[in-house]
């Protein structure tokens, strides 16, 4: 998926208000915290509220490839359709997957974009966590064709309608070595709703030493009503 900065209370927005009557908050929770036959209507909501943001490709195994290699290649696939030249990449996990990634982009583009890794990054960005929960979505409804007369958003097989991004994007994993490097962003491990939320706040990736010091949600809360968001200012201040 792909949104600036200033996107980010709007999602938040849905995701809070999709939520009403589940149990499910953004900061703590992520998609598999849901039970995605009892929450179906959650998940379809929230694609729909974002359909804007989110593109997706398939892919359905069972050719021996390496499943952090297809991730990667997946994720670059992607870039390479959103189009991240000026944007920087939140990838969620570790340096290894800013490799993999790395490496599949440059067979692409010939260039690899700024890039971050974010440790469990669903729970401390609103973009990531609508990431996660469109996956999810999205592999019930591929798991399920039966139920689903049509995917949602669309999500053409990678190997099939990107067949010519496919084999650079693999190829260069297996075979660079060229070092991948990621921006300079402070990293830090938070373990609740209020620091993840001043972590996302103030642009830190989760990830390296825990937060030392509990920090208020008031700026985040003044931040939301200035911008307009009434009615999330005031669930984010609950916290």
């Amino acid at each position: 998926m792909s949104a600036e900065r200033t996107d980010e209370l709007a999602i938040l927005d849905s995701i809070y208000a999709a939520a009403e009557g589940y149990p499910f908050f953004p900061f703590r929770d992520k998609s598999h915290d849901l039970t995605y036959e009892d929450s179906v209507e959650f998940f379809e909501t929230v694609v729909r509220k974002n359909s804007q943001y989110l593109k997706a490709t398939a892919h359905l195994g069972q050719d021996g490839s390496d499943s952090e290699r297809v991730e990667a290649v997946q994720s670059a696939v992607l870039a390479e359709q959103l189009g991240v030249e000026d944007s920087l990449v939140i990838l969620d996990g570790n340096e290894d997957k800013a490799d993999r990634f790395g490496r599949a982009i440059t067979g692409i583009s010939g260039s690899c974009p700024p890039m971050a890794t974010c440790i469990q990054s669903e729970l401390y960005y609103p973009t990531s966590l609508l990431a996660d929960l469109c996956a999810s979505h999205l592999a019930y409804q591929i798991d399920h064709p039966r139920h689903c007369s049509e995917v949602t958003p669309t999500a053409p097989v990678t190997k099939e309608e990107f067949n010519n991004l496919w084999g650079p994007a693999y190829n260069e994993i297996v075979n660079s070595s060229t070092p991948v490097s990621t921006e300079p962003i402070e990293q830090r491990r938070a373990e609740t709703v209020p620091t993840r939320m001043n972590c996302w706040f103030k642009g830190l990736m989760g990830g390296g030493e825990p937060v030392q010091f509990e920090s208020s949600v008031r700026p985040i809360v003044q931040y939301a009503r200035r911008e307009g968001y009434e009615e999330l200012a005031t669930r984010l201040s609950e916290v």
